[in-house]
């Protein structure tokens, strides 16, 4: 572990713990920035500078970095309980570009890195979060990458713009998966294949065509113990459309509330595959499946104990903790949105859900 982000973490964890305001969050975060070489005195490091664009219109970045008289790295930063949103994300956009920097860095509820594609009008891509915590390898490259001695805005970029371009291919390959697998598709396409491979091996069209109108088929994505991907075919069953739903299940006997069914989808998980580790559930169920990352939809206890004010937020009682079998306790995310079953980012775990379970609502 880098020595320097423990130091990081530890000064800026008091301010975490109570919520500092933004100002006093700030001259915390400036002097952990000077443990990796940054010096206001040196003007590699100016705060609140003002900065000119179009007719009498200003930015002020809360801090701008500097190489050799250059900018090379604004930094948005907000309260430690704040929860990002595409406002802010496009306020250090509009930074970026200003600068003509393709990256930016955001200090919140975590640490993020963003990157701005220059051949789009998006607003730039989270392609890095690191909690505040001495527990995340990532704050091992934080340091590597922003020390002032080593620091090289081409590298910075060269690692982000990788870094976004994975999570582009992740997107796309998932969208094409979506469509392919469509529950109004995937019969066709599956058929569609198996009818391609048995022609090729010279069996009869017609003959091919009375045993495959035989059957229909549904694809479901199971992680295996270790963590590879299987596929399954049963019959499908297509669900009547939620837009109305409040209560889901995983076998058409129980239902629950929405926090609930998230509570019962880990559980089963869990159960599934006894030998799993914490890294390995946030794979399959990644922070980004909940519109607040830093929240996630599974943490280990030991971050509330960091961030106590979050409890409210987990299921905390003793017979809704999960004890994997490395003994690390987890509490899975209550919180869903505001607005019934078409909470959008509910929707979106949903989505991912039915990737490897089936699901009926009611």
């Amino acid at each position: 572990m880098n020595d320097n982000w423990i130091e990081i973490v530890e000064t800026l964890q008091p301010y975490v713990k109570c919520n500092s305001i933004e100002l006093k969050y700030q001259q915390a975060i400036e002097n952990c920035l000077k443990f990796l070489g940054w010096r206001s005195s040196n003007k590699t490091m100016q705060s609140q500078l003002t900065l000119g664009f179009g007719a009498g219109n200003t930015l002020r970045p809360d801090i701008i970095l500097y190489k050799n008289g250059v900018p090379v790295l604004p930094i948005e930063i907000k309260r430690p309980d704040n929860v990002c949103n595409d406002k802010q994300v496009g306020q250090l956009g509009n930074y970026m570009r200003q600068l003509k920097s393709n990256v930016g860095l955001y200090f919140g509820e975590n640490i993020r890195f963003y990157y701005d594609n220059p051949d789009d009008l998006d607003n730039p891509v989270n392609v890095l979060t690191i909690e505040i915590s001495k527990g995340d390898s990532n704050g091992d490259t934080f340091c590597e990458m922003l020390s002032y001695e080593k620091f090289n805005v081409n590298n910075l970029e060269e690692f982000c713009k990788e870094h976004y371009h994975q999570i582009m291919s992740r997107n796309n390959l998932h969208q094409r998966f979506s469509e392919y697998f469509a529950e109004n598709n995937v019969t066709r396409n599956i058929i569609s294949l198996i009818k391609e491979k048995f022609v090729k091996e010279g069996f009869d069209e017609n003959i091919l065509e009375d045993e495959l109108n035989k059957f229909v088929c549904r694809i479901e994505w199971k992680r295996t113990s270790n963590m590879e991907k299987r596929i399954e075919n049963t019959v499908i069953n297509v669900p009547a459309s939620e837009n109305h739903k409040t209560e889901f299940s995983l076998d058409g006997v129980k239902y629950w509330g929405i926090g609930r069914f998230v509570l019962a989808v880990v559980k089963q998980y869990v159960s599934e595959y006894p030998d799993i580790t914490l890294e390995e559930l946030e794979e399959v169920f990644p922070s980004n499946l909940n519109s607040s990352g830093n929240m996630g939809v599974v943490r280990p206890i030991e971050f509330l104990n960091e961030h106590p004010k979050w409890k409210r937020r987990y299921f905390m009682k003793d017979n809704e903790k999960i004890t994997l079998r490395d003994n690390t306790t987890i509490v899975v995310n209550r919180e869903w949105g505001n607005t019934g079953a078409s909470r959008p980012h509910f929707q979106r775990l949903l989505e991912h859900i039915r990737t490897f379970y089936h699901v009926y609502s009611r």
